[in-house]
């Protein structure tokens, strides 16, 4: 890799040669889970976004960058240019799935994935279809479709399968699922090299299911990435594990580094951190709330809920349930959540 990219920065000059080396760049820092790939990224498609009508690849590398930075509506603008130019561009349309759904615009989001049935692999449109259905009140036969239609293609592109075993995970893991989520996970770790994401949906899932030492050994050497770190600790913390205090410091210092650089990326991982490792609930639901202006992911809602809960608030949690009702997401742990803040919240003003 190394000498690929001293090749194509020699060649930096060259259009073409820009947008590779600035995918090689994103693809390294979504690996990696490292922000500053996709800083070098943005710096080397700077004169190309300057262009009266910049490329669609140069456009959609743009969009994954805001996504990064945790700028949904800028990402949108984006990849919604490159539709209108070009509808028949499958990434655009699976970009625009993903970011509709992160922002809870599930209608949105099932929309958007209509477009991928045009490709080769059913399983991209498939896939893409039971995300956001498993979050309607359909997650049992959305997880029967999908698990069906990975039996039918294990011929499909391995990372395209890591991506649809993940979601199946996920989708097990919400209807609590166990046997079906761990089959999943287990199936996407060996299909292609984990994701970041995949890892930390995996120890989610040992966290929720009390197998805190398999979380611990699953994140071993993934400290660098900060959401491994933050799982890492909470698994730590239920094991008493001699390392807890240095890794509590460790996420201190990169949360403060990023308040530093005046980023706020990881709300809910941050909101998390101070809930569980902080136990301050109230300092915890500010984060959630902030937050949850942002991206209303059921994980978001999630730590939005909890917050509330541990802090008896019910604010947050009405302003959350108000949302989801709206949104037309059914989901049978928040809903569970949802009636747990309320009883929290009622409870708190009877005393």
């Amino acid at each position: 890799m190394g000498a690929e990219l001293r090749d194509l920065r020699a060649r930096s000059g060259d259009l073409a040669a820009s947008i590779e080396l600035a995918q090689k760049f994103v693809t390294l820092g979504s690996e990696d889970s490292d922000p500053r790939y996709f800083g070098y990224a943005a710096g080397i498609l700077a004169p190309v976004w300057r262009m009266a009508q910049p490329p669609a690849k140069a456009l959609l590398l743009r969009a994954m960058i805001a996504q990064n930075r945790h700028d949904f509506d800028g990402a949108r603008a984006d990849v919604d240019a490159v539709i209108k130019s070009d509808p028949t561009n499958l990434q655009a349309w699976l970009m625009r799935a993903s970011i509709s759904k992160i922002l809870g615009r599930l209608d949105e989001a099932r929309a958007s994935c209509a477009p991928l049935a045009a490709s080769s692999e059913p399983l991209l449109a498939i896939a893409c279809v039971c995300d956001a259905a498993s979050l309607m009140g359909g997650s049992r036969e959305a997880a029967e479709a999908l698990e069906q239609t990975l039996d039918a293609r294990p011929q499909a592109a391995p990372e395209r399968r890591r991506w649809a075993l993940t979601i199946l995970a996920e989708i097990a893991a919400r209807r609590g699922d166990a046997q079906r989520a761990e089959r999943a996970f287990k199936a996407a770790l060996e299909t292609a090299k984990p994701t970041p994401y995949l890892l930390a949906a995996y120890a989610d899932f040992l966290i929720d299911e009390e197998r805190f030492a398999d979380a611990a050994a699953l994140l071993a050497g993934q400290a660098r990435v900060d959401a491994a770190l933050l799982r890492l600790a909470l698994a730590e913390q239920r094991l008493g594990a001699e390392g807890l205090a240095e890794h509590v410091s460790q996420i201190e210092e990169r949360f403060g580094a990023s308040h530093r650089r005046g980023e706020a990326f990881h709300l809910g991982d941050e909101a998390r951190f101070t809930l569980y490792l902080r136990r301050d609930p109230t300092g915890a639901l500010r984060l959630a709330e902030q937050n949850w202006r942002v991206q209303r992911a059921p994980a978001d809602a999630r730590i939005l809920f909890e917050a509330a809960i541990a802090a008896g608030d019910a604010d947050g949690a009405d302003k959350a349930r108000a949302f989801l009702t709206g949104a037309g997401m059914s989901e049978e742990r928040l809903n569970r959540l949802s009636l747990q803040a309320s009883r929290a919240a009622t409870w708190q003003s009877d005393r």
